[in-house]
């Protein structure tokens, strides 16, 4: 096996499912770069069990490449293996594992090529960026972000490795994910006039944020590969009340929406807080002083906005031959290192139409051409 299928193996075998921690995959990875010659720096989530990496090899100075990956993979719970998930199989041309494609194939690859460096043949730095809770909506991105911008100058470009088949991606929809309860007041449902009721004004919300992105959905993006062609919203779970004849006194909504480039996400929740706050709390209040309406952001994704990336995109393809201008339907951190100012695109071995299935896995020699691609961009920084 390569050393990049080596690593794999031994990245398969930690078992960071999103709900368990990552440390010892972080420990590995750093003390292998740190051997290397790596400078490493690491932050832990508040709870201490988790913790996002950087580590760079070659000059502290602005312009250089970064290489980044996430830790966590999504569970095994319910899907029916023929192998053990968490143990690199080797089937043909593939290995198969929990991990394979999204994303360890590419950390594998990431590992590999920097343990090669000449760190002092660098005029520029490499960076790899090891994020944690990806799977849960990028949801421990902003710890990553928060670090990077404190302990390393700004890189030239970004590549994010989550599966592509080795086409380059440059644009993908941003998401944003709420959780809105409404508070009423109950009462025997032969006396309304008592009551508040939380199913009614949760259905009003939903009817003002079906009317919401309709309109939005007028604005298309120029993308030709976003599908759909607007930004769309879902209301994904809907609980409330208690039975028929009690008028509900608690909802709760778990809603979305995910906004092509052109859109400015930020906007798009002022308007819904705004709506909240200027009609549908107003509504509820004038039947009840003490009810209340509630919503909190539990995810956010920023989209990637091509017009940003086409430094990046023809860097990566003129060093390394990868091609493709593409947009994907899935979002990835990219958005964030573009949000840092960082030309980013998506770019890495096997296909996300094996990511999240029983026996996932990635062709050898996807890991073999990532290998050649990410030391021919390495190569770019010794230039």
């Amino acid at each position: 096996m390569t050393v990049a299928l080596d690593h794999l193996d031994r990245l398969v075998a930690f078992e960071t499912v999103s709900s368990r921690s990552n440390l010892d995959l972080v420990d590995w990875v750093a003390q292998r770069l740190a051997s290397a010659g790596a400078r490493i720096t690491r932050v832990s989530n508040e709870a201490g069990e988790k913790e996002c990496l950087v580590a760079t090899m070659g000059p502290a100075r602005e312009g250089g490449l970064m290489l980044s990956a996430h830790s966590d993979v999504v569970p095994v719970d319910g899907e029916v293996w023929t192998s053990d998930p968490f143990r690199l199989r080797r089937d043909g041309g593939r290995v198969v594992a929990r991990g394979a494609a999204d994303m360890k194939g590419f950390l594998a690859c990431s590992l590999a090529a920097m343990e090669q460096i000449d760190a002092a043949a660098l005029k520029r730095p490499v960076h790899l960026a090891l994020s944690y809770d990806e799977e849960l909506g990028c949801t421990g991105t902003d710890d990553l972000v928060d670090v990077l911008r404190e302990a390393i100058p700004l890189p030239g470009i970004a590549i994010v490795g989550e599966p592509t088949l080795l086409r380059i991606v440059s644009a993908h929809k941003g998401a944003r994910v709420y959780e809105t309860e409404f508070h009423g007041r109950s009462a025997h449902s032969s006396q309304s006039h008592r009551g508040v009721s939380s199913n009614v004004h949760a259905a009003r919300f939903i009817a003002m944020l079906d009317r919401h992105f309709d309109r939005l959905g007028e604005v298309r993006t120029a993308v030709a590969d976003l599908q759909p062609p607007q930004t769309t919203f879902n209301v994904g779970l809907m609980t409330g009340g208690w039975a028929l004849n009690i008028i509900p006194d608690f909802t709760r909504l778990v809603w979305e929406f995910r906004n092509i480039p052109e859109v400015d996400a930020d906007q798009v929740e002022a308007e819904i807080l705004g709506w909240i706050a200027a009609t549908g709390l107003p509504e509820m209040q004038a039947q009840w002083s003490g009810a209340r309406i509630e919503t909190r952001r539990t995810a956010n994704v920023p989209a990637l906005d091509p017009a940003m990336n086409r430094a990046a995109r023809d860097e990566v393809h003129r060093r390394t031959g990868c091609k493709g201008d593409d947009a994907v339907p899935f979002g990835t951190e990219a958005g964030f290192f573009q949000g840092m100012g960082v030309p980013t695109v998506v770019c890495g071995p096997g296909s996300i139409d094996v990511a999240h299935k029983p026996d996932e896995y990635v062709e050898i020699a996807q890991i073999e051409r990532a290998e050649r691609m990410l030391g021919d961009m390495i190569a770019w920084t010794a230039d």
